[in-house]
This record gives structure tokens, C-alpha cells and sequence, in this order.
């Protein structure tokens, strides 16, 4: 992590003091109409449901110089996205009497602007933002290193992305698969400016009808090409075996991290509606209803009763993004209680949370989306790229050290740990070493 946070590593310290809030992260999102190519881009946004009602807030992060302007500017953005509370996040020690005397007249009006200098983002500073328990928030930083997670999971989005995008515009029409995946962030960020939960969802699932195995398609048409890579002589089925297992082809990997996105999205959409009361099964009268599948409406009706049911998006964006995708089953007690203790959840909560995927997109496997590898010790959730379970290697080796963890796992699940770790570092060393 570099020591100089540049504009990139700024938004991702933004993103990550939401997630370490307790809050379901959207990050770079951007407006498109139809008379401007895009409007500004909107760094991170946070949501979650506290007592009943939503809350939203919205961070902005300054690398460089800022100041009214820029205030008020943020506050124009907070109205105009409906969000409770803004921050802006900058690196600089630029903050000047007028900048905080602006912000406390935002107060006194019913404005909840925060201004906030990097090197102070303290439990004190997050709990605020995100009206959280400050004990709790404490806990995540010094118990299970949520911000320094967080942190390293956006940049590792980021990297992946920007394989993405570029590779996509290298091959061109010769993968074609890789455009759309492009085009399913712009989905993302269609999605979040309709208001409508039912929009969004059918948003989302329209792009899965025409685009079902994404991923596998993108890997089908990159072996047919393979010019003289680590895919060349590989049947498709290989090569996606190799994707999968190996973390072959960081476009693949980035492919992987949209579609758990995505389903990540339609939970929350499906949370949202039973927040709201939306009734459920759907009525003659509403026809909208009718375009989502009837597992969507089957999973709204039997988790409307699941206590805490609000920190299920929350718990899925951790487990995948923030855990790894998987469960070390000799400290599976305490995997469940720290997965908890980030998302606000008992252990026995977080165990029934983790089967909503078997619910809410029905696999046909035996298993389900979760699998026991044999002798690895390891509970994993499928199609997670091997990129963000470094993530999950990495951070259990800060919980519980390496003797307790990777000493005590099996020789294969060390070895997928080691791969694992391998990739993680491999995909964000060469962007370090620029720093």
C-alpha cells in the first residue's frame, strides 16, 4: 500500500471506511443522459438500514486542492443522490477555519457534511459518518483489519477492471464477450440511478438472460485466439478449468468479480423490497412483477421472516469480496463470529445468511454453491476469482497468525492458499512497484 495515497487509493480508503461502517459499497459510479457522454463520477456511496430506515451516504475524495466550491458542490450531490450525510475525504493538510465554519452553517441547516483528513480516519471519525456503534467499529479495526481489507479489496477491483477495459479494447470484435462485460458496469451504474427496486432488478436480469456464462463465453472465445499465451493448446474446457483453479487470465478473474457483483446487487434489490413491505407474490395488477424469475419472488417471501434480514447484501459483500469466498473449517467457529462481527451478525445469523445464494440463484448441484474441497480443511463458495481469496488468505494470516492457520491446514489447502496468495500478489505487485 502506498505511503502517498494518489486519487485512486484515496477513493478506495473512502470506500473501505463505508464498508468497515457496515454498509453496502458502490464505488465509481457515473451518470449517463443522453446529451453528455457522462456526469461526474461519483466516488463511493454507502447504504445499509438502520432501525427501520435507509440510510445513504456519500463520500467524495480530493487528492488535490479543494475548497468552498468543492463544499458546496458536494452538498448539491448529497441532495441530488438523497443521501444523509457526505464526507469529503482528502490527503492534504489543506483544511483551513473558513472550510470547518462552512461545514458547521451546513449543520445548523440539517446538513451533515464531514471534511476528513486521511491520516485521521479513526473509529471515532467512521462511527460517525456511518452511525454506527464506535465499540463495534473498534473491534473491526483492531480485531479482524477491516479497513486495511477493504482497502486492498477496491484496489484489487480496480486493477481488474482496468485489465478488463484494456484487454477489451486490444482485442476488440475477436472477443467480443469482453464488451459485455463492460457493459454490465454500466448496468451497475444504470441500476443505481433508477429508483424503482423492481427497474433495477429486471435491469440486471435482462443482462443475465442475453449473457448467461459470461465469463465462460469470454474464455471460450479467448482460447479460439490465444496468441501464443498461457491458454494456447488448452480445450475450452481446460482453459476455463484453468481460469477458474489457477486464476489464469485477469480479464476471466474480472469477469468473475462482475457476476458475484451482480448477484450481489439483486440481493440487496430483494432486501430493499422487503424493507419496504413490497407485497409478495406478485399480483395480476402489477405486471412488472411477472419479468423477475420466480425464485426472485420465492427467495423475498421466505426471508421476510430471517431476523436482521436488512445485513444480508452487507454480509454477501464481505464474505466474497472481504473473505474470500471461503470458510477455514478448523477455526469455522470463529470464521463465523468475525464474518458477524463485521456485518453486525451472530455466528448462528451469518451460517443461515451464506445459504442465500442457494435460495436466490438455484444451481443445479447437489451441493449447492458451496463445496468441502477434499483434504484442503476449506469451505469455499464457487466462481470466486483466486484474486480476492488472496484477500481471504491474507487477512486470516493477520487474525490468526500463520502458525495457527496455514500451519494447520492440510498440505492441499496450503498449496490452494499459497496459489491463491500468488495471484493476489501478482496482480496488484506490478502496480506497487510503482510507487
Amino acid at each position: 500500500m502506498p505511503q502517498e495515497l494518489d486519487a485512486d487509493h484515496l477513493e478506495h480508503l473512502g470506500a473501505a471506511l463505508l464498508a468497515t461502517g457496515g454498509m453496502f459499497v458502490e464505488k465509481n459510479i457515473t451518470e449517463r443522459v443522453a446529451y453528455r457522454k457522462e456526469l461526474e463520477e461519483i466516488d463511493a456511496f454507502g447504504t445499509t438500514w438502520r432501525n427501520g430506515r435507509v440510510l445513504k451516504v456519500l463520500i467524495e475524495a480530493k487528492s488535490g486542492q479543494w475548497g468552498s466550491r468543492e463544499l458546496f458542490s458536494l452538498l448539491g450531490k448529497k441532495e441530488y443522490l438523497g443521501a444523509h450525510t457526505a464526507a469529503l475525504l482528502h490527503c492534504s493538510k489543506t483544511t483551513r477555519p473558513k472550510h470547518l465554519e462552512l461545514a458547521k452553517r451546513f449543520e445548523t441547516k440539517g446538513y451533515r457534511i464531514f471534511i476528513v483528513e486521511a491520516s485521521e480516519v479513526t473509529a471515532e471519525v467512521i462511527a460517525d459518518i456511518c452511525e454506527e456503534d464506535e465499540d463495534l467499529v473498534s473491534q473491526r479495526l483492531n480485531i479482524i483489519h477491516s479497513l486495511q481489507t477493504w482497502r486492498y479489496a477496491f484496489w484489487t477491483e480496480r486493477v481488474l477492471l482496468k485489465h478488463l477495459i484494456k484487454t477489451a479494447k486490444a482485442l476488440g470484435d475477436r472477443v467480443k464477450s469482453l464488451n459485455e462485460a463492460r457493459n454490465l458496469v454500466n448496468k451497475f451504474d444504470e441500476c443505481f440511478f433508477r429508483h424503482d427496486p423492481i427497474e433495477q432488478a429486471c435491469l440486471l436480469y435482462d443482462f443475465y438472460f442475453h449473457h448467461r456464462k459470461l465469463t465462460r463465453k469470454i474464455v471460450e472465445e479467448r482460447c479460439k485466439i490465444a496468441p501464443g499465451d498461457e491458454l494456447r493448446g488448452l480445450s475450452s474446457e481446460q482453459a476455463f478449468s484453468a481460469c477458474i483453479y489457477d486464476g489464469t487470465l485477469d480479464e476471466a478473474q474480472a469477469a468473475l468479480y462482475l457476476e458475484h457483483r451482480a448477484r450481489c446487487s439483486l440481493l440487496k434489490i430483494a432486501v430493499d423490497l422487503i424493507m419496504t413491505n413490497y407485497p409478495s407474490p406478485p399480483e395480476l395488477s402489477r405486471v412488472k412483477d411477472y419479468l423477475l424469475p420466480a425464485s426472485f419472488w420465492q427467495f423475498v417471501s421466505e426471508v421476510s421472516r430471517m431476523p436482521n434480514v436488512q445485513k444480508l447484501p452487507q454480509l454477501w459483500q464481505s464474505y466474497i469480496f472481504g473473505w474470500g469466498g471461503f470458510i477455514v473449517l478448523d477455526h469455522e467457529n470463529d470464521e463465523y463470529a468475525n464474518i458477524g462481527l463485521e456485518v453486525g451478525l451472530n455466528p448462528e445469523q451469518v451460517r443461515v445468511g451464506l445459504k442465500a445464494f442457494d435460495q436466490l440463484f438455484p444451481i443445479p448441484s447437489e451441493d449447492g454453491w458451496h463445496y468441502e474441497q477434499k483434504d484442503t480443511g476449506l469451505r469455499i463458495l464457487k466462481l470466486v476469482p483466486n484474486a480476492f481469496r488472496a484477500l481471504g488468505v491474507q487477512r486470516r494470516r493477520w487474525i490468526y497468525g500463520d502458525e495457527e492457520f496455514l500451519g494447520k491446514l492440510p498440505p492441499l489447502g496450503f498449496k490452494d492458499c499459497k496459489k491463491w496468495a500468488e495471484c493476489g500478489y501478482e496482480l496488484l505487485g506490478s502496480e506497487a512497484s510503482h510507487f
